[in-house]
């Protein structure tokens, strides 16, 4: 059976801040080279499903930017694609509820509602064939108060939007409210899967776990869909030292490199230290310079021989000079 889908993009709960003051979680850099939409638009598109709406807050620039060449997806269609639906949602209900007109002329008829700040590899198929099999009114994925991805016939849920408008929660109000009512089916998985709103410490777990090769592999394989960047290879020097790490292209690499990930284009000079952290786009760590348990947003600068070293993690804002 055919389903379209919808994305949620939106940060209602600010769990995340600083990371993102200037950009909606779904909008965070991923494992060196993703953001964290490609997951669900990834595993959307293997499962065929290519009408796909994306509702995002008016001011998330970098998403929009991120978002705006559907072809990077293949969802540059003449029939169905990638909708963009800005505006300002009180919650994931009223998300839904305002563009009522998107899901009435969607042709298909399950919807698969995920959050755009969730990083998985999910095989839609098999989540459809088993909602199917099991002639569920909705089947979801991850925790029953806080689902991460779940399906529902499109016709139930627009009966459930006109009943509860007034509501803020699809889930945890409307849903809830009616419970009992509904046939409603856990597919279980073991595939790893995070939610990063859920706070710092999963963004920094995810990417933590991501350099063991099994769990990386779990989450990347089949390909992951991004927009793509025109950057050379990294370039490593004779003298640097890599272990267990994740460096993405563009980085110039001169100094120590230990189970941290790297974003792109970003340069770690020689005589440089950093081990437990996440470097996100166009970091600049100068000679010398030490960096353990660090989470450090686009264009940071640690200036030469400066020392940010803790047992708990610290997050430096962007555009930071340290």
């Amino acid at each position: 059976m055919e389903a379209f889908g919808f994305i949620f993009s939106h940060d209602w709960i600010h769990s995340l801040d600083p990371l993102t003051l200037v950009r909606p979680a779904a909008s965070l850099p991923v494992l060196g080279k993703y953001r964290a939409i490609d997951f669900s638009l990834s595993s959307f598109v293997r499962a065929g499903i290519v009408r796909i709406g994306v509702s995002l807050d008016t001011e998330a620039v970098s998403l929009l930017d991120h978002l705006r060449i559907a072809s990077q997806w293949d969802l540059d269609k003449k029939e169905g694609g990638l909708f963009i639906l800005p505006g300002k949602y009180l919650g994931t209900l009223d998300a839904l509820f305002k563009n009522t007109t998107f899901l009435r002329r969607a042709n298909e008829e399950l919807a698969i509602i995920a959050w755009g700040d969730c990083v998985y590899n999910i095989d839609f198929h098999e989540l459809l064939r088993y909602h199917i099999d099991k002639a569920a009114d909705i089947t979801f994925i991850g925790d029953p108060e806080d689902p991460y991805i779940f399906v529902i016939n499109k016709f139930l849920l627009l009966e459930i939007l006109f009943a509860y408008k007034d509501l803020r929660d699809f889930w945890r109000d409307a849903v809830a409210s009616i419970r009992s009512d509904l046939r409603i089916e856990q597919f279980a998985t073991d595939i790893p899967m995070y939610k990063l709103s859920d706070g710092l410490e999963t963004f920094y777990r995810l990417h933590m776990d991501a350099l063991d090769l099994n769990v990386y592999k779990a989450l990347t394989q089949n390909m992951i869909l991004t927009k793509l960047r025109d950057f050379p290879p990294a370039k490593f020097s004779t003298i640097c030292r890599i272990t267990d790490s994740i460096v993405s292209d563009g980085c110039i690499i001169g100094g120590h490199v230990i189970h941290s990930v790297v974003g792109r284009n970003s340069i770690i000079r020689a005589g440089a230290y950093v081990e437990n952290s996440i470097l996100m786009q166009d970091v600049v760590v100068e000679e010398g310079a030490r960096l353990i348990n660090v989470i450090a947003d686009r264009y940071t600068v640690f200036r030469a021989n400066r020392e940010v070293i803790s047992s708990e993690l610290t997050v430096i804002p962007r555009e930071h000079v340290i």
